[in-house]
């Protein structure tokens, strides 16, 4: 993510700062923005075509009332992923031929990497989780990818709730999607499958900032 330092200029009582020209161009800026106060500091937002997140109790509230059933639905139905062929990752494969002496060749595990969008096998799955195959955010560090049998996942949806405070928007294949941080989970490493891609540095970065607000405080 890309940082860069603005100096305040008094505004009558108030202080502004001059936003690169640059960044209101691909933000799409245009006569105003929003603010939100958050606990790591300010964040602007344009006011076109965004819609104000609701609270993290009306969140709640209409979470509950929508009554979400991923166990019923169908992706082909209702998820919308359904053109994207399900690919799951290949074997690991041997490193070095067969050594003399009965020893077991190295074997080369599957490297995923933090903020890749995979595959995953999220069945079984028990009441509101999500299930079926779907496309996942990995968010659990690259140590502990490269080294564990688990992986820290945030499944991603077509299904849009653009009020919610645990969704982010996102597009996944070329298409509209949010990642459901409300649905966070530690699966096995055996469940992820084929990359699908990457989130951008800035979309890595307002993960990074909902996941804190949401679990971090």
């Amino acid at each position: 993510m890309k940082t860069k330092e603005l100096k305040l200029a008094r505004i009558g009582n108030s202080r502004g700062v001059r936003l690169p020209a640059s960044s209101l161009k691909r933000y799409a800026v245009g006569s105003a923005l929003i603010m939100e106060e958050r606990t790591e500091g300010i964040l602007l937002r344009p006011a076109a075509g965004s819609e104000e997140k609701l609270s993290w109790e009306d969140t709640a509230r209409e979470m509950k009332l929508s009554r979400e059933s991923w166990r019923e639905w169908r992706v082909a139905d209702a998820d919308g992923l359904d053109t994207i062929p399900w690919e799951p990752a290949g074997k690991a494969k041997v490193a070095e031929k067969r050594p003399p002496y009965g020893r077991k060749p190295a074997v080369r595990a599957k490297i995923i990497r933090r903020y890749e969008i995979r595959w995953a096998n999220l069945d079984p799955a028990r009441g509101a989780e999500m299930a079926k195959a779907r496309p996942v955010v990995i968010v659990s560090l690259d140590a502990l990818n490269e080294r564990l049998e688990t992986i820290t996942v945030c499944p991603v949806t077509s299904r849009i709730h653009s009020t919610w405070r645990g969704r982010m928007p996102v597009r996944c294949a070329g298409r509209p999607a949010e990642i459901a941080v409300d649905q966070i989970r530690t699966v096995s490493r055996s469940r992820i499958g084929a990359r699908l891609g990457s989130l951008s540095e800035e979309d890595a970065a307002a993960l990074r900032r909902l996941i804190t607000e949401m679990y971090g405080e």
